[in-house]
């Protein structure tokens, strides 16, 4: 599709640099109105059924829906002060720290938790290692470059909480390669991505600032890709606890699950003693049977059995 014919909901205004929803726009501002990617001045088409931006007629932008969606998303960033980060999920970890923690959460289970239960309370166990929160920002970069042993790599979005990095990487289309996961690994930060296709989905172009700026901030958008190695075992850590915690407060019903189980061998050898008592009876009673079949089947009488 030509870039003409795009419709874009957000432009730029070079005068405020600050971004601009399609129905702030008026008389006064419009001639003020770009595309980021090109820096084109945008038309505004007001008199629509959906109201958007689009390029004038001829226009040289490279650009697409998805670098549209990716610069506004930057510019947005710019403005954020707080954002909620999502929970960590055991789905989040490394081969290597999932491995760990499921071997201490069974060791656990093996020495606390009678063996029939072992499945049923490993499936009730909570799935997330940390809680989701709202975090203050203090400051924001974007296209920030950093260097790694196996190449330079940019990254969209740079925050700063509580003193520390946050990288936060938006993907429409294509999510973070291997060769940037394994960059990003050696840089050692705490990395986020934000899937900015499932929020076009949602909206086709009748998205505006407001919610954009929501589904950015909150957790729902993002899914941790990189965390520290610290910072996973404090979390490992308080996750074991939370598992010695979820014994204890079932230890009753543990205790009555040992009992129920106990009368349940102890009824099972009662009847295996009854059915040893009665069990030559049986073998007489089917010795009679037969007998009387024969003698029936020797002078005639059918048994006819329904």
């Amino acid at each position: 599709m030509s870039k003409n014919y795009i419709k874009y909901p957000i432009a730029f205004n070079k005068q405020s640099e600050k971004l601009i929803d399609i129905s702030d726009v008026t008389d006064d501002n419009k001639k003020d109105l770009i595309c980021l990617e090109c820096k084109e001045n945008f038309t505004a088409v007001r008199k629509h059924q959906t109201p958007h931006f689009k390029h004038k007629p001829n226009s040289q932008c490279t650009g697409n829906v998805e670098s549209y969606i990716h610069w506004i998303t930057k510019e947005i960033f710019k403005e954020i002060k707080e954002i909620e980060l999502p929970k960590i999920y055991k789905d989040n970890l490394t081969d290597n720290q999932r491995e760990k923690l499921d071997n201490q959460v069974n060791i656990l289970i093996k020495k606390n938790v009678p063996k029939n239960l072992h499945l049923k309370f490993r499936k009730n166990l909570k799935k997330n290692i940390s809680e989701s929160g709202v975090f203050q920002i203090n400051k924001t970069e974007t296209e920030k470059e950093y260097k790694t042993s196996l190449g330079n790599v940019r990254i969209d979005i740079v925050t700063t909480i509580n003193n520390q990095e946050l990288f936060i990487e938006p993907f429409f289309a294509n999510k973070i390669d291997d060769l940037k996961r394994r960059k990003l690994s050696l840089l050692i930060t705490p990395t986020l991505s934000i899937n900015l296709l499932t929020f076009v989905q949602k909206f086709d172009i009748k998205y505006n600032l407001e919610n954009l700026k929501s589904y950015l901030i909150s957790k729902n958008s993002k899914c941790w890709i990189f965390n520290r190695e610290k910072k996973i075992e404090k979390y490992i850590l308080k996750y074991l606890a939370y598992v010695s915690e979820e014994i204890n407060k079932q230890q009753n019903d543990f205790n009555t699950n040992f009992l129920k189980s106990e009368k349940i061998t102890e009824l099972k050898n009662h009847v295996e003693k009854l059915e040893e008592k009665i069990r030559p009876t049986q073998d007489e009673i089917w010795k009679l049977k037969d007998e009387i079949r024969k003698i029936k089947n020797e002078i005639g009488i059918k048994d006819y059995r329904y």
